[in-house]
């Protein structure tokens, strides 16, 4: 490792001792257990939807006041720390502070005939109209307003927001070679965005905010989303004279909650849970990206069959669940952003959600027509909240859409990530670790003295972005120890990734915002928080672009590889495509075990709540409900499993080093939850592998997947599953069957 990297170097902390009768970590569940392979595992975008939907159903819960004093709080300057006290002390003054355009004069008559329109209106989308109407002219009024503590208001069309209609205009995004089509209600956007997409040079934007735009929006410049529902078609009017008082809401509206049976389960799929799309909503899905498909490009708006692909779509989806995946687009549009601010609107209540990468907190109701001056407290802070406010990370993205050079302080180390490579790693997706890998450039790193333990010779560069669990043992930390067993052993040596630097942004803890909420004590926030790191490597080759002798000789590489950290102690227990790498060197391809993020060192037991793991390759014995609640210990004989399960992908889905079109053996295994997963594994070796058969750049590999299986097969018994010391589950499953595929082909791997 560099040694400027050992500068930096951070210990995490030791493992909380509540976990201490936990044999292997939890499994997590949400949108991290796939959406972090989309291009090597090949996932739709569209598949990820029943994972968000655990990512929002098991959402934090906080009150109104308390997250409105929070957001108060942010605006006042990043040194600045308020106590309790004073963060109650700020509302206050907000809520006296906007009383006068709740009850005095024309506006306050303006503000309340939009929301009596709005209670009387149906259907729903007419109500998009008069509820954008209300918010935009309080923003305008709000502007001349002084909250004591509170910025003054700074005429600029960059930053200044405005809510915007928005629907039925689609927003496009790409992933990975794929792309994404989604319509949000209502978008907040500045007023430069909602000029230029329609078009108009009228400083007067609101009176053209209240209908879709003439062009699409793109993600990067939508600040926030409100999805609107209205059930009830009629609301109580706004009263005659409003107080500071919290209007407490009805029990059953206090908080949104994502209801099972209120989705329609796609048909032709088996998602862990329910899901769907409202009318408008149905053509939210995955189509072949395009370059004409570009910003500024006017499209149409399209129709609910237009361009299907993929399973068919369910006709309706829960607001919370379709607010969750505008968020995912909204993580997904920004490099490494820190958190993302949203609303629910359901008939005359307004329900606050912050998400981060940690999990989700929701804010009790406030009904916006009864209680207008609580719903006024939001738009002065968004008018005054900096790019980092709403969560951009401002080392990466300074103002939205910046593609410039980065610069890391601390270390003055420059920089330069290629945001639009073919090559990039995205994210699609809320909760976990979030991964995303780009190509970079460096003059500082590449400068750096040549390590000679390392024989990856490439002078090219990747910056690798993740979310990882604090309580983990950090990813450098076990790279220290991998690179103290390579110096004493040959199949570890060359067949490990070269850490050349990285960081850790002490300032991103998402254990701070719930400390700050009451939500946790600092003890008890250490579980589970995340934080961000970068990590700088040599580039490496995606070990699924091989093909016959040569892809099975990286791949037994890389098994010797993880066996010998094993018995040194380094667990890797993530084995998936993804992680299977290498170089060239000398005209011989090198195979590399990568990623170490979810390592861990035996002496320490299991750590964090993150499941280890990669859906479609986990050891069949790890879906069990005892694993998953951390009641089974994860051992050699499950990583084991996993390669063979990884050859079997490889060679099912790939030809030549590409990946095949659709339809694709093992597809369900991207949409299904942890059951179904075992289920269907296990039908895949006693019944459909005998008649299987793979791509015929991976003929040669196929007999060793089928003696493999035979080892796997004889582990599963009726009795349960049997147990083998790691010597002798290596034998049985992996080097057993390869020796005797040597044997019978006359290739040559050795032991």
């Amino acid at each position: 490792m560099a040694n400027n990297a050992d500068a930096t170097a951070h210990k995490t902390p030791p493992r909380n001792s509540a976990e201490v009768g936990l044999k292997s970590t939890p499994h997590a569940v949400g949108s991290a257990i796939v959406s972090e392979h989309i291009s090597t595992i090949a996932v739709e975008v569209a598949n990820v939807r029943p994972w968000i939907i655990r990512d929002v159903q098991n959402f934090e819960k906080c009150e109104a006041d308390t997250m409105l004093q929070e957001l108060l709080a942010g605006c006042t300057g990043p040194s600045q720390s308020l106590s309790a006290s004073e963060k109650s002390t700020l509302l206050q003054n907000s809520l006296k502070a906007v009383m006068p355009i709740c009850n005095e004069g024309a506006v306050a008559l303006e503000i309340k005939g939009h929301l009596t329109n709005f209670c009387d209106i149906d259907p729903e989308k007419a109500t998009y109209a008069p509820f954008v109407s209300a918010a935009n002219c309080a923003l305008r009024e709000l502007n001349e307003v002084k909250i004591h503590g509170i910025p003054a208001f700074e005429e600029d069309d960059k930053t200044n927001i405005l809510l915007h209609v928005n629907d039925t205009m689609p927003i496009y995004q790409d992933h990975q070679g794929r792309q994404s089509e989604r319509k949000p209600d209502v978008v907040v956007v500045s007023h430069q965005t909602a000029l230029g997409a329609n078009k108009q040079k009228s400083q007067n934007v609101t009176e053209i905010a209240c209908k879709p735009p003439k062009y699409n929006f793109q993600w990067t410049d939508v600040r926030s989303t409100l999805e609107v529902k209205r059930p009830r078609k009629h609301l109580p009017h706004p009263p005659s004279a409003y107080k500071t008082d919290y209007v407490v809401p009805a029990p059953s509206a206090r908080y949104m909650k994502y209801v099972k049976d209120a989705d329609v389960k796609p048909a032709g799929s088996t998602p862990p849970t329910g899901s769907a799309q409202t009318p408008h909503e149905a053509s939210n899905e995955l189509r072949p990206s395009s370059q004409q498909l570009s910003r500024g490009v006017k499209r149409k708006r399209a129709g609910n069959n237009e361009n299907r692909t993929g399973d068919q779509e369910p006709k309706t989806t829960h607001p919370v669940v379709q607010n969750g995946l505008y968020v995912a687009e909204m993580f997904a549009a920004h490099i490494a952003r820190l958190h993302v601010i949203s609303f629910i609107v359901n008939n005359d209540y307004i329900y606050v959600w912050f998400f981060d990468r940690e999990n989700v907190i929701q804010s009790a109701a406030i009904n916006f027509v009864q209680d207008l001056p609580r719903f006024l407290v939001p738009p002065p802070v968004m008018q005054r909240m900096r790019y980092d406010q709403w969560g951009l990370n401002p080392v990466f993205e300074p103002a939205p859409g910046f593609l410039g050079e980065v610069m890391v302080e601390d270390m003055q180390i420059d920089l330069e990530l290629d945001l639009k490579s073919d090559e990039c790693i995205t994210h699609f997706g809320i909760r976990g670790r979030a991964t995303t890998v780009f190509p970079g450039k460096s003059k500082a790193l590449s400068g750096l003295r040549r390590d000679p333990r390392f024989l990856n010779g490439s002078p090219k560069l990747v910056g690798q972005l993740y979310w990882p669990e604090m309580t983990r043992q950090s990813e450098p930390d076990i790279l220290d120890e991998v690179y103290k067993i390579a110096q004493t052993d040959p199949d570890v040596r060359g067949h490990v990734p070269e850490l050349v630097w990285f960081y850790k942004f002490e300032g991103t803890s998402t254990s701070r915002i719930r400390i700050a909420l009451g939500l946790k004590d600092a003890e008890q926030a250490k579980q589970g928080s995340r934080v961000l790191y970068i990590l700088v490597f040599r580039k490496l080759i995606p070990l699924a672009t091989l093909s016959g002798k040569e892809f099975l000789a990286a791949w037994w590489q890389i098994v010797k590889c993880h066996r010998v950290l094993w018995k040194g102690g380094v667990l890797h227990r993530d084995v998936s495509p993804s992680n299977l790498m290498g170089y060239r060197l000398r005209g011989q391809f090198i195979g590399v075990l990568n990623d170490y993020d979810l390592s861990s060192f035996k002496r320490d037991g299991p750590s964090g709540l993150e499941r280890t793991g990669t859906v479609p390759f986990m050891a069949v014995n790890l879906f069990m409900p005892e694993a998953i609640a951390g009641k089974v210990e994860h051992i050699y004989a499950h990583d084991a499993e996993s390669f063979v399960w990884v050859l079997t992908w490889i060679c099912l889905r790939y030809e030549g080093g590409k990946l095949l079109s659709k339809p694709r053996p093992l597809e369900e295994l991207l949409k299904v939850d942890a059951l179904v997963t075992a289920e269907k594994k296990t039908h895949f070796w006693s019944v459909q592998l005998s008649t299987m058969r793979p791509s015929g750049s991976h003929e040669v590999s196929w007999d060793l997947v089928k003696k493999c299986f035979l080892g796997i097969y004889s582990l599963y018994t009726p009795l349960g599953y049997r147990k083998l010391a790691d010597q002798l589950a290596f034998e049985l499953l992996l080097e057993g069957p390869m020796l005797e595929h040597g044997k019978e082909d006359g290739l040559s791997f050795g032991k």
